[in-house]
């Protein structure tokens, strides 16, 4: 079991820049590169580019339920990503009249200020929230698309470099409504599904303390350590389950006793002082971030010990920039970065194009499936998962094809 105060132990203390904890310093926020938040200087490989990419247009279109969006050169390249299809329905108009407009007409290579430049620009940061940066995401992800077959590269080495090809995985899963028996019975054939070395399942009620299944959490933390514990590492979610952080600890230690390695959003997620409660009463590392919008607040839940595995959500915190911006503070204090993926679209993809290129991912990255719900092809690579990896993308741009025949079907959304 991975020990939380090893954690702390490794971390070397860090200096905070004056008012690095609060909302105060944000006058500098109006200049991106003054901002101690963002000052640690690009992550794209400009030197791959010998002249500029000026975005001719970015353009958004849904077929079948999936939201594809294209990235369009002035002369003429081309890179697609995809969207969060439960998602981007709700929030497209933010993408249509704020993200889209403020990014055509720019240089792509400066795509590491444009996922800044369009929060601070007039009232925008007034939107922080899944509705901002899902939007701001699902741009990024077209752009560097778009990079990367302009340089013939993969994402990952366009953001620091390919470090690994293989991605171990934890499989997700959601079984709440099953007592502990028949979630048991789930949780194996999920891992036997991929023989996957490491597994989450999910704990409480989900933004509420009592189980929907009475007593479901407390015996199901034995029960699945003693069917998995010897062959898997074991992580727990509890979804924002426990206001109260005695409950919290108390489940915790739970955890603790039956050898598990992380515990994830044991409080409501805006809970900051409840989940430090919490992370400092317990052995067991906290996984927390998956709902964050803030790069203030994570900073702060790194530097003061709230969180020794924070969780950017790659779609929900504005993309790959953002978060591996969150691995390099984390790595500064000794402590891996494991995004958490939204399992609409793409997730699985974008997941595996960070865990290729950050320094400290963690042992293994979340999976939720593959998505086959639209026609594409990788090319080089083929991505079936066997022996709970998988290989990461390292065709150009994202790393796949989506089928053209299909995308001329697809709408235009205006």
């Amino acid at each position: 079991m991975m020990n939380r105060r090893t954690f702390i132990s490794k971390a070397a203390p860090l200096a905070l820049a004056p008012g690095s904890l609060g909302f105060a310093a944000s006058n500098a926020s109006k200049n991106p590169a003054a901002d101690p938040i963002v000052s640690d200087g690009p992550l794209l490989k400009r030197e791959l580019f010998t002249s500029p990419v000026i975005i001719e247009s970015l353009d958004l279109f849904e077929r079948d339920g999936t939201w594809f969006v294209r990235a369009r050169s002035t002369d003429g390249a081309e890179g697609w990503a995809v969207s969060h299809d439960k998602k981007m329905p709700l929030f497209y108009p933010i993408f249509l009249k704020v993200v889209a407009p403020h990014m055509i007409g720019k240089d792509a290579r400066d795509i590491d200020q444009l996922v800044d430049s369009v929060f601070l620009i007039g009232s925008n940061y007034k939107m922080q929230g899944q509705p901002f940066w899902v939007p701001v995401a699902s741009a990024e992800f077209a752009i560097l698309d778009l990079l990367g077959r302009i340089a013939n590269q993969p994402v990952g080495e366009l953001l620091g470099g390919i470090r690994r090809q293989q991605i171990p995985l934890y499989i997700a899963n959601n079984h709440r409504e099953y007592g502990a028996e028949e979630s048991l019975k789930r949780i194996v054939e999920s891992v036997e599904s991929i023989d996957a070395k490491a597994v989450k399942f999910k704990l409480g009620g989900r933004m509420k303390v009592i189980d929907q299944v009475p007593r479901r959490t407390e015996r199901l933390i034995p029960m699945v350590a003693d069917a998995l514990g010897d062959r898997c590492t074991l992580y727990a979610d509890a979804n924002s389950s426990y206001v109260n952080a005695d409950k919290a600890i108390a489940i915790g230690r739970l955890l603790q006793s039956n050898g598990y390695s992380f515990y994830e959003e044991p409080c409501p997620f805006d809970y900051l002082e409840e989940t430090k409660k919490v992370a400092d009463a317990l052995e067991i590392p906290i996984a927390w971030g998956e709902q964050e919008s803030s790069q203030w607040r994570f900073k702060w839940m790194i530097e003061n010990g709230g969180a020794q595995i924070p969780q950017p959500d790659i779609i929900y915190y504005g993309g790959l920039i953002r978060s591996l911006r969150v691995a390099k503070w984390a790595e500064r204090r000794g402590l891996d970065c494991t995004p958490h993926i939204s399992g609409g679209g793409l997730g699985f993809l974008y997941m595996a194009i960070y865990a290729s290129c950050c320094p400290n991912p963690g042992p293994f990255q979340e999976y939720k499936g593959v998505n086959r719900s639209f026609p594409w092809e990788s090319p080089g690579v083929d991505f079936k998962i066997e022996k709970g990896l998988m290989p990461a993308p390292l065709g150009p741009g994202i790393g796949i094809d989506i089928d053209p025949d299909f995308l001329k079907q697809a709408r235009q959304v205006q």
